[in-house]
């Protein structure tokens, strides 16, 4: 399988929480402008902020080829994802797309297969999905990342990105095929089905000052400030993206469990504190199983 176009218009779209996968998607940006390619943004959390729950397509008839930019939620893509997918007109579809999932933890278990829903769903909708990969940033959930393996993670971006571009200017096809199975998909499946209900247990605190802050910013509209001096309240149309959580200017929102990282998740705070220190080596600040899917990434094996 080839490329069928040469790649001179391009349409990327992603979907960005707390800002990594945004940090991903603007170095796609930055570098296809560089080749002197044109490229559309559409930010589907802006989008959802702005039109609610419609994506409305326009004819695009100059849009030669698509990449699609998101964050591993419940092992898949997040719900905005699917919400652009379907709402794709007949006449937006057909054409090339590249998909990449963004994780912190890399290509293993239980990640690989979060591409499988996705593409199929591109596919269906008359879509060529001509290459997918998974790309790393720090987790923003359960796994506190040191600065050091975050910074590598950060300075990466721009290498990796570049690796890809040239792949797709070449007309290189990579396609994978990772089965989720039967206990993954379970998982993956209860765990969005019961997300919307996620952010109805949040605690908020007295530190709370009723700025809005959650209610402008959440990507779903699921907060609400009913009275000027009131506290927020959540609806059922959580994605558990977490931006809410680490976002508030107080740090007023906090979670039952172990879910939020107790440090926050500031990756422009990691940039601050790691300005003009060496980094450590990478068998030093990546050891263990559980980021050998990040170390993998960061040696190149994906």
């Amino acid at each position: 399988m080839e490329l069928s176009n040469e790649i001179k218009n391009v349409r990327l779209i992603y979907f960005s929480g707390t800002g990594g996968t945004k940090r991903i998607a603007d170095a796609f940006e930055k570098e296809l402008k560089r080749r002197g390619i044109a490229v559309m943004v559409k930010n589907l959390a802006e989008s959802l902020q702005e039109k609610r729950d419609t994506f409305p397509e326009q004819e695009i008839q100059d849009i030669d080829f698509n990449i699609l930019v998101y964050p591993v939620y419940a092992l898949d893509a997040p719900r905005p994802v699917y919400q652009w997918i379907e709402s794709v007109s007949v006449s937006g579809a057909g054409r090339e797309i590249a998909v990449f999932s963004v994780s912190g933890g890399g290509e293993m278990w239980p990640n690989k297969g979060c591409r499988n829903g996705c593409c199929k769903a591109l596919e269906d909708k008359g879509f060529r999905v001509v290459y997918d990969r998974m790309m790393c940033m720090p987790a923003n959930v359960l796994i506190e990342y040191n600065d050091h393996l975050a910074m590598r993670l950060i300075r990466v971006i721009p290498k990796k990105v570049t690796q890809i571009v040239d792949d797709l200017l070449k007309g290189k096809v990579n396609r994978t095929h990772f089965r989720k199975g039967f206990i993954m998909d379970w998982v993956s499946r209860s765990e969005r089905e019961n997300s919307g209900k996620f952010a109805q247990g949040f605690e908020i605190t007295d530190e709370c000052t009723s700025c809005g802050w959650c209610v402008r910013n959440c990507p779903m509209q699921n907060v609400a400030i009913s009275e000027p001096s009131s506290k927020p309240k959540f609806s059922d149309r959580c994605i558990i993206c977490t931006r809410c959580i680490y976002g508030c200017p107080v740090h007023a929102i906090k979670t039952k469990g172990p879910l939020a990282l107790k440090k926050g998740f500031d990756l422009e705070a990691v940039e601050r504190r790691m300005e003009g220190l060496e980094l450590q080596p990478l068998e030093k600040c990546c050891k263990g199983w559980l980021y050998k899917g990040v170390k993998d990434y960061l040696l190149d094996k994906y």
